[in-house]
C-alpha cells in the first residue's frame, strides 16, 4: 500500500493505515496505541515499525495517536479494547511503572491490568546545560547545588515524568537540590534552555541532540555508564562516582491482561525479527533509540525493577501530582 505524505500527517487521534493486510493473518488490524502526539521519539519508533511490523504478522497495522493525562487515556483505551492482542500499547515508564509508583485516583492498576509483550527499544539519557551555567561539569553543579540549595533550575516536561523522577535520584544520592521547573511537555522547556530561563535538563538525546548539535546547550554526563557513539567525549555519571543513575529508560508493547500467551509470543516473534532489520537499525541510530527486543518475560522482570524504583524515589521524595 501507498502511504500519502498528507496520511502520515494526520492529526493525533487520527488512525494511520501504514500495512497491507494480507489474507488469515488474524482477527483484524493491529493497533499499535501511542500516548502522545505525532512527531515524538515513541510515535517515530511506531510508524517506522509498523509496516514491515504488519508484514510478518499477516495483519493490517495502524498507529493510534491517544494524548491526554499524560498518557493515560491511551492506557485506558487498550484496556476497553477486546484482550486478543489487536491494541497493543507502546508504552513508557510514565504510563505503566511510574503511573503505579505515583500517588494518584486511577480506575485501573498498570502493573496488574497491562502484560508486557515485547522491550523494543531503550533511550539513552544525558544531562544538558543551558546557556546560564557556566559550571564545566556535572560534578561541579551538584557542588554548587549542595552549597546553594535551590539555585539551579531544571526543566522537564511534567511532575512525574522520567526526567523529574531521575532528578529526584541524583538529588536524594548526592544531597544536592536542584530545583524543579515543570512544564506541559518539552517544546517550551527547550525554547526557555535555550533561552537561559532554566538553567539545565536531563532528558533523551534524541529530544536534545539538534540543540547540541548547533551548539546551542551543552552537554556535561551521560545517565548510567555507557558512553555514547554520539558523544564520546561527555562522561557517565557512573564515572564521576554518582550513584543510582544506571536506569533504563525503555520504549515497549503492552497488551489488556487476558490476551493469549500465544497471541503475545507471536507478536515478540514479528516485533524480533522487525527489530534485527539493517534498513530499520540505521533509522532508529540518528534517533538514538537502542533496539532491545527482549521478549515478555525478561520484559516483565525490566518492568518490577522498574516500578519498585520509582516506588522508592517517589516514597523517599513524598511527590504528588498536586
Amino acid at each position: 500500500m501507498r502511504v500519502s505524505r498528507r496520511g502520515l500527517l494526520a492529526a493525533a487521534g487520527a488512525t494511520l493505515p501504514v500495512a497491507a493486510l494480507a489474507q488469515g493473518g488474524g482477527a483484524g488490524p493491529v493497533r499499535l496505541v501511542v500516548p502522545f502526539a505525532p512527531g515524538g521519539s515513541v510515535d517515530v519508533l511506531a510508524r517506522l515499525m509498523a509496516q514491515p511490523l504488519g508484514e510478518r504478522l499477516r495483519q493490517e497495522v495502524v498507529v493510534e495517536n491517544r494524548t491526554g493525562a499524560a498518557g493515560l487515556i491511551a492506557v485506558e483505551n487498550v484496556l476497553q479494547s477486546p484482550a486478543n492482542g489487536t491494541s497493543l500499547l507502546v508504552a513508557s515508564g510514565g504510563q505503566v511503572t511510574i503511573a503505579a509508583a505515583l500517588p494518584q485516583p486511577l480506575s485501573f492498576d498498570p502493573m496488574r491490568d497491562l502484560v508486557p509483550v515485547t522491550h523494543l527499544v531503550d533511550t539513552p539519557y544525558i544531562f544538558t546545560a543551558g546557556p546560564s551555567l557556566r559550571q564545566p561539569g556535572l560534578a561541579e553543579m551538584i557542588a554548587d547545588a549542595k552549597a546553594r540549595p535551590g539555585s539551579i533550575t531544571y526543566a522537564s516536561p511534567g511532575t512525574g515524568s522520567v526526567t523529574h523522577l531521575m532528578m529526584e535520584i541524583l538529588n536524594q544520592e548526592t544531597g544536592a537540590s536542584f530545583l524543579h521547573v515543570p512544564y506541559r511537555g518539552t517544546g517550551q522547556a527547550m525554547a526557555d534552555l535555550m533561552a537561559g530561563r532554566v538553567d539545565m535538563t536531563l532528558g533523551s538525546v534524541a529530544s536534545v541532540k539538534p540543540a547540541l548539535d548547533r551548539g546551542e546547550l551543552r552537554a556535561v554526563a551521560t545517565a548510567g555508564h555507557a558512553r555514547l557513539a554520539q558523544y564520546p567525549a561527555v562522561p557517565t555519571t557512573t564515572e564521576l562516582g554518582i550513584p543510582g543513575m544506571d536506569v533504563r529508560v525503555w520504549i515497549g508493547l503492552v497488551a489488556r491482561l487476558g490476551t493469549p500467551a500465544a497471541t503475545v509470543a507471536r507478536v515478540d516473534e514479528a516485533v524480533r525479527a522487525t527489530l534485527a532489520l539493517p534498513e530499520l537499525r540505521t533509522r532508529l541510530e540518528p534517533l538514538v533509540l537502542v533496539p532491545v527486543a527482549d521478549g515478555p518475560a525478561a520484559f516483565g522482570a525490566t518492568l518490577a525493577e522498574d516500578a519498585a524504583r520509582w516506588k522508592r524515589v517517589v516514597t523517599r521524595g513524598n511527590i504528588t501530582l498536586n
